[in-house]
């Protein structure tokens, strides 16, 4: 039992270790989707730094598990005025309707966001107990935003690791004589099919 426990605790502490990219990886996605980013660009330390982001992008976008979101629903119960206490059935209900919310969005920041939304109509959302609905479309962003890394960081990495086109040699002068005379050939051919056009 203590060995689970040991697990569930570590599948917490893994998701909350996950940060989003460095301004600077997230130029390099961006510059990569614009269409902008070199292989150049794309420095050892720059290379090191996308694979030590994707290693944590891609365990935050593996499905949370169940005590993960006992544990988030059962920490939010404290900050809301209307909170039932999160039993089991509860946070079944919670974990089917956000059942594609990865591990990574559970986190203590997409908490206290929940907590901090502005009122709407009057109503103090974020005081409040959310329904599952409700609170799959807040977290949902969180979600997309760790898709959407995950995506352009092995876009990146396949850029880096895509074998480079061997550079071109330039012509020597066999090669240019062969096509001179290739140019001068079709030239003569041209201006005989034009001379024999202008003949009645």
């Amino acid at each position: 039992m203590a060995e689970i426990a040991k697990l569930n605790r570590g599948a917490i502490a893994k998701a909350a270790a996950y940060a989003p990219a460095s301004s600077d990886l997230r130029a390099l996605i961006s510059a990569k989707r614009e269409g902008y980013l070199w292989r150049s660009d794309l420095t050892p330390d720059r290379i090191s730094a996308v694979r030590l982001q994707l290693a944590m992008a891609e365990a935050a976008a593996n499905p949370p598990p169940f005590e993960g979101i006992k544990t988030w629903l059962a920490k939010l119960a404290t900050l809301v005025s209307n909170a039932p206490v999160p039993s089991g059935e509860i946070c079944a209900v919670f974990a089917e309707v956000c059942s594609d919310i990865p591990d990574g969005a559970w986190t203590p920041e997409t908490r206290i966001a929940w907590t901090r939304q502005p009122d709407r109509n009057g109503y103090p959302v974020g005081s409040r107990w959310p329904a599952p609905g409700e609170l799959y479309a807040h977290l949902r962003p969180f979600a997309e935003q760790i898709r959407t890394e995950v995506t352009g960081l092995r876009e990146i990495l396949a850029m880096a690791d895509k074998p480079s086109e061997p550079e071109r040699k330039r012509p020597d002068a066999s090669e240019l004589a062969r096509a001179g005379a290739l140019a001068d050939a079709v030239i003569r051919e041209l201006e005989s099919a034009a001379g024999e056009g202008m003949n009645p």
